[in-house]
């Protein structure tokens, strides 16, 4: 089969992107804005009532907010995280009718999730953003380094729903139990507690939990003010990028018996 030249394959990359947020949000009469007035909503319940009326004390802060703030630092990612995985996971067997006709990289129909998901992680990290401005005026300036942190979970994300998109092909309960893995990862990922707050056994479980070297970095920079280990993401980084790589490989091997299980 021939492939659709690169610059083609670009271009039709993006309309999937756009085609993403037009399908998403298709029929209702505020379109996009709920894109925005959902996590909206989240932020100010999570802020206000489980961060000042509920929530416990974070240490090291004063403020009534911080858990809060702690909350949202933490969902906000894991959601988009989350969402990526799960749709990616699925994308093959979903645009089995666009693989048919468009010769189309298999790995562009995949990244075109992790892509809208990154936009709308980053429109609602701009309302926290501002609500942290409206609570504590400026924001940290560790919140310089939230692009990179983005672009760490987002091709994790990516990387584990690439691989979980191929095996789903081929097995498709592979999708509901990618649902039930992701639902017991978020509670054994410290976003609604404190690593402090758990069992040794737990804490000793995130130095190999991939979510929560993303989690933690995004709590220090929006919640602690603090520098992530930029060294030791990065070596991670790599590592996950060594193995999305060799997952193209891998698609660029079995393309045709991926094509034909479809």
């Amino acid at each position: 089969m021939n492939l659709v030249p690169t610059g083609r394959s670009q271009r039709i990359l993006w309309h999937l992107v756009r085609q993403d947020f037009i399908d998403r949000y298709s029929g209702s009469a505020l379109g996009v804005t709920w894109m925005l007035i959902v996590p909206l909503m989240q932020i100010l319940v999570f802020t206000l009532v489980f961060g000042k009326l509920i929530g416990p004390r974070i240490p090291g802060s004063d403020s009534v907010y911080a858990y809060g703030l702690y909350l949202v630092s933490g969902i906000l990612p894991w959601t988009a995280f989350a969402n990526t995985l799960g749709r990616t996971t699925n994308v093959f067997v979903q645009k089995a009718r666009i693989l048919s006709k468009v010769p189309l990289r298999l790995w562009h129909v995949a990244a075109h999730i992790a892509i809208a998901e990154a936009i709308t992680l980053v429109a609602v990290l701009l309302l926290f953003l501002a609500l942290m401005v409206v609570l504590f005026g400026t924001p940290p300036p560790q919140t310089v380094y939230a692009p990179l942190l983005l672009v760490f979970q987002q091709t994790l994300a990516f990387t584990l729903g690439l691989l979980g998109a191929v095996c789903t092909v081929f097995v498709r309960d592979v999708k509901e139990l990618v649902s039930v893995v992701t639902f017991l990862w978020f509670w054994v990922t410290p976003i609604v507690y404190l690593v402090d707050d758990v069992p040794g056994v737990v804490q000793t479980f995130q130095t190999y939990n991939p979510v929560f070297w993303f989690i933690e970095a995004w709590h220090q920079i929006l919640v602690y003010g603090e520098t992530p280990d930029l060294a030791l993401l990065a070596l991670k980084f790599a590592g996950i990028a060594l193995v999305c790589a060799g997952l193209f490989r891998m698609l660029r091997l079995w393309e045709r018996e991926i094509r034909d299980f479809i």
